[in-house]
């Protein structure tokens, strides 16, 4: 199993204490045996099958275990972080240095290069996914969360199965929406971070979650949850799309006390995807002379 550095602890606690009680399942936590890295972007395919001589042709959330250099068994997944084409690649740890540095100096030729965590932070917000410890919490579901569509209640029974189904029946109090700032220059004005209070109709419906730059919508966006404002105690007032969405409702931000506007989603925007398989034009590495510390030339011919 995988998770996120961030919820690693809680996942492998979580498990322990749910294991058998005949002692047929043990687990054992292997992080410090891998290294991550991620390799992110329509040409990633064509990069990776050059480093390992591999058809690295993946379904999503599919791997394969392939050579890389020296580097043996490293497993290549098809899944991002970043709602872009890519794979994040496992390696032994030993490998990992040597891994990186193929990686680079390869992939100069198809424009690698380092990216830093804000940036891939910033890329997931405007695909709409949501992340642990920011929108994600132990009890959140996939339904507030906005990805109900994922939940198989057709299943066997499952740990909160009863509690999803009444979800899917009677409806969310909540529900985690996508903004981006209108009439906001980034270069001039004030950045959301998180917590900023959000209104519907100048009433206070929510907080912003996690909020940074969009990149493909050259707009500020952020996510956070909405809720019906003054919540009555003891009664359940659900949350509609038709509420979140109605024509009549003006959505602000209160950023270090200036109104701004912001327009609401309930999906994520599309976005025309650079195609990872395109068959009709295959890219053609261009050939370039990389310069040693010792200025010998070593001339690349991928």
């Amino acid at each position: 199993m995988v998770s996120p550095t961030s919820q690693q602890t809680r996942i492998f606690e979580w498990m322990h204490q749910n294991l058998p009680s005949d002692s047929t399942v043990d687990i054992t936590d292997m992080t410090s045996m891998y290294t991550v890295i991620n390799v992110v972007g329509p040409k990633s395919r064509e990069l990776m099958a050059e480093l390992s001589n591999s058809d690295i042709n993946l379904h999503p959330f599919t791997y394969k275990k392939v050579n890389v250099g020296y580097a043996s068994d490293v497993m290549v997944m098809s899944f991002t972080h970043t709602g872009e084409p890519g794979y994040c690649l496992y390696i032994p740890s030993e490998y990992a240095l040597h891994v990186y540095d193929r990686l680079m100096m390869v992939g100069r030729d198809f424009g690698a290069r380092d990216v830093g965590s804000l940036t891939q932070r910033f890329m997931r917000i405007e695909r709409f996914m949501p992340f642990w410890a920011e929108e994600l919490t132990s009890v959140t579901t996939p339904f507030e969360a906005g990805h109900g569509h994922r939940v198989k209640l057709d299943k066997e029974y499952f740990i909160g199965k009863f509690a999803l189904q009444r979800q899917k029946d009677q409806g969310v109090t909540k529900r985690l929406v996508f903004f981006h700032l209108e009439d906001v220059d980034p270069n001039q004005h004030v950045w959301p971070w998180g917590g900023e209070p959000i209104y519907r109709n100048n009433e206070c419906v929510g907080h912003v979650t996690s909020a940074g730059y969009g990149f493909t919508l050259s707009k500020l966006v952020c996510l956070g949850f909405i809720r019906h404002p003054g919540r009555n105690k003891g009664t359940r007032q659900i949350i509609t799309e038709e509420f979140i969405m109605a024509r009549n409702a003006k959505y602000e931000l209160d950023i270090a006390g200036s109104r701004v506007v912001v327009k609401p989603h309930i999906h994520a925007p599309y976005f025309a995807t650079a195609n990872i398989d395109n068959s009709k034009k295959k890219y053609r590495p261009t050939v370039v002379n990389i310069k040693s510390p010792e200025n010998i030339r070593l001339p690349y011919t991928g």
